[in-house]
């Protein structure tokens, strides 16, 4: 405890006075005539011994009076936690950083209104707290350059108003941060943190490996209550198909995530492609579990698409929309590296994608080159005895960045560094057996509408000579050998996927080339190559955009939009706002950094040069989509072990935010508590001598 005016505590010297005045009393007694007093000698001697029991009474409550009345008037108080006793003599001021929380969770309601309306209500007390001369920065999630500088009290009201919400989310390590390095310029100077933000669970929690609040200032979160409601929104997407051909069907999937507690059923979605509803329905969802749903639609023509998927949910609707682009090709690209471009199996396999109405564009080449696979979808390598290191290498890279790869090894050959290039089984050699396919894993996708109905008998291909190795764990066996080989097999790389040809397509080592399962195998593996990549993003995102790269025009990277929703693909962009996007060759595609653009939600192309390489969308950030917020209890202990005393929360209305300001400043007053106890010395002392005075 300390006093606002310790020089008053020296009038307590004058309880002196009261002690000298009962020590030196003397009263003077009255003789009265009596006949005999020899038997008033015993109430006598008990008359004195009370009346000295009442005097030191009547003194103690009369020191206890006179000493709560002078502590009272020093003005005794408790400090704030962990200020020091010598503190306002030492500092220059204050120093205050307040912070609004002007996401678009701000946007919700609360008992006060609007929580944004209501921070910001309750900031501008803060500042209005404090005296002129004190100095004021003013944070918002935008981490705007003019707002790290201290303003005057006019200017930081000024700027309070000017808040809006923004798309921008900030995790509470990183605002502190900034606000600490701000207030470390004012070291002589009271350093306050004041945090206005609705205490979400996605943006306020702290990490274990997160560094201290720094311990020089003092941090004051107010925290923003939004009413409960459930949210909806979507989580991701991608197509069931992973190529887009040019009019062909297509299923759209969607996962919406939401944090609803009762069943929902019938909520409305729709599909916009090029700025046409394509498809629409409906979806149920159920407490505690995502709900997975789809939408139908046909391509349209080859080229870039820009799609939007809108669902409707009041009243957090922020994030009811999702945009997004991709590419429809009017036909897949397909390479076959081989020794020998005009062996059986070579025209065999020419001879099934010519059938393909144009479909497929077949490219045989016996010598290879890293920027002949740049736009393929699908790599065939067949009858290559030996294949050299470098194009193990390339297809390695081919696969790992989404495309597919099919190795059908020679018979001449027993290299194994391609099995070991793809995390598969290496050890391995060709053994002459006489063997057929017995088993046909047909419910795969794979082979998805590859049978009309379920197959009870199947006539498959025989085997002579078949390359006998060990499957990987991770390698999916779609077709197996009577004898319990692999036939025909896949396995995940990165994001492509390479298959595995058990034999030769030689007519010396098997009949595959003549047997009906050859087309469907190569047609598949073909549909199913490098996948449509669905692009879209979040503002601030930290992931760059990857696109196919063209290292000639890297220096003519542009990004511009977003585009008008009803405007063709193809519009003029001198209307659009430009940008000159910091962009690399990284593994054979283009890296874009979007992160530090200043973007709004919509469709945006990638440039190079004059011509449009992509359509990329561009989302509010789903970080707050998920509305549930610690409690105070919940908030304060995530601190609790770490000792941080100088972090508080502080729960007041706009009413009573400056009484609690007064308390964390000035600490607690207790004067009255003092007034009270005088009061109370005093009531029992003339209790006492009415009831002493009408008993005598």
């Amino acid at each position: 405890m300390e006093f606002v005016h310790p020089e008053i505590l020296w009038a307590l010297i004058a309880l002196a006075i009261p002690i000298a005045v009962h020590l030196l009393h003397f009263r003077r007694f009255r003789k009265v005539a009596f006949s005999q007093v020899a038997f008033l000698n015993e109430v006598k001697k008990e008359t004195k011994a009370m009346q000295q029991i009442r005097h030191w009474i009547i003194l103690l409550l009369r020191l206890l009076a006179l000493s709560a009345i002078i502590l009272a008037f020093a003005q005794p108080f408790f400090p704030p936690e962990g200020a020091t006793a010598d503190e306002n003599d030492t500092i220059a001021g204050h120093a205050i950083s307040i912070y609004v929380d002007n996401s678009f969770s701000m946007q919700a309601i609360g008992e006060d209104g609007q929580l944004l309306q209501s921070a910001k209500n309750k900031a501008a007390v803060v500042v209005e707290q404090f005296e002129a001369t004190d100095r004021f920065q003013i944070v918002t999630n935008e981490f705007s350059g003019r707002d790290q500088i201290f303003l005057t009290q006019e200017q930081a009201m000024e700027r309070l108003a000017e808040i809006k919400t923004s798309p921008v989310v900030r995790p509470v390590e990183a605002i502190m941060k900034r606000m600490g390095a701000q207030l470390e310029k004012e070291p002589l100077r009271k350093r306050i943190g004041y945090l206005f933000s609705d205490l979400q669970e996605t943006t306020h929690r702290f990490s274990p490996e997160s560094a201290a609040a720094d311990t020089n200032a003092q941090w004051h979160f107010i925290p923003e209550f939004a009413s409960t409601s459930p949210n909806i929104w979507i989580d991701s997407i991608w197509f069931e198909e992973p190529l887009q051909i040019a009019g062909r069907p297509a299923s759209l999937r969607i996962r919406l995530r939401h944090n609803a507690k009762q069943p929902v059923q019938g909520i409305p979605m729709h599909l916009n492609i090029q700025g046409e509803r394509v498809a629409a329905g409906t979806f149920n969802l159920q407490p505690g579990l995502p709900t997975d749903t789809a939408l139908r639609f046909t391509h349209g023509l080859a080229g870039l698409h820009r799609g939007r998927i809108t669902i409707e949910d009041a009243p957090i609707q922020f994030d009811d929309d999702l945009y997004f682009g991709y590419d429809v090709r009017d036909e897949i690209r397909i390479l076959h590296i081989t020794d020998d471009a005009n062996s059986e199996a070579s025209r065999s396999i020419e001879r099934v994608y010519q059938s393909a109405e144009n479909l497929y564009r077949l490219n045989t080449v016996t010598t290879w080159s890293p920027r002949e696979l740049e736009d393929e979808q699908l790599v065939l390598v067949s009858g290559v005895s030996s294949p050299s290191s470098g194009l193990i290498q390339t297809l390695a890279t081919f696969v790992d960045q989404g495309g597919s790869v099919c190795y059908m090894p020679e018979r001449t050959s027993s290299d194994p560094q391609f099995f070991q290039a793809f995390d598969g089984q290496s050890k391995g050699s060709w053994i002459s057996v006489s063997d057929r396919v017995s088993t046909l894993e047909t419910s795969h996708p794979f082979f998805t509408g590859v049978f009309d109905s379920q197959p009870e008998r199947l006539n498959l291909p025989t085997i002579r000579e078949l390359w006998h190795r060990e499957t990987s764990a991770r390698e999916e066996v779609l077709a197996s050998t009577l004898l319990g080989h692999a036939f025909f097999s896949r396995l995940t790389f990165g994001k492509g996927t390479v298959y595995f040809l058990g034999t030769s397509p030689d007519p010396s080592c098997s009949n595959v080339t003549r047997h009906a399962l050859w087309v469907p195998l190569l047609l598949r593996m073909a549909e199913q190559s490098k996948a449509t990549p669905v692009m879209w993003g979040v503002i601030g995102q930290k992931a760059p955009i990857a696109v196919a790269a063209e290292p000639d025009a890297i220096e003519s990277v542009s990004f511009s939009g977003p585009i008008a929703p009803a405007a063709p693909v193809d519009q003029s962009i001198s209307k659009e706002p430009n940008w000159l996007p910091e962009a690399r060759v990284i593994q054979g595609r283009t890296s874009i950094e979007i992160g530090n653009l200043n973007l709004d939600p919509g469709h945006y192309r990638v440039r190079f040069g004059a011509k449009d390489i992509a359509l990329f969308g561009i989302n509010q950030n789903r970080q707050e989509s998920d509305h549930r917020a610690f409690t105070v209890a919940e908030f304060q202990a995530q601190w609790a072990e770490w000792n941080w005393s100088h972090v508080d929360v502080v729960q007041a209305s706009a009413a009573s935010l400056s009484e609690a300001i007064d308390r964390l400043e000035k600490g607690n007053p207790v004067w009255f508590l003092f007034m009270y106890i005088a009061l109370f010395a005093l009531f029992v002392e003339s209790f006492l001598l009415r009831s002493w005075k009408r008993s005598s």
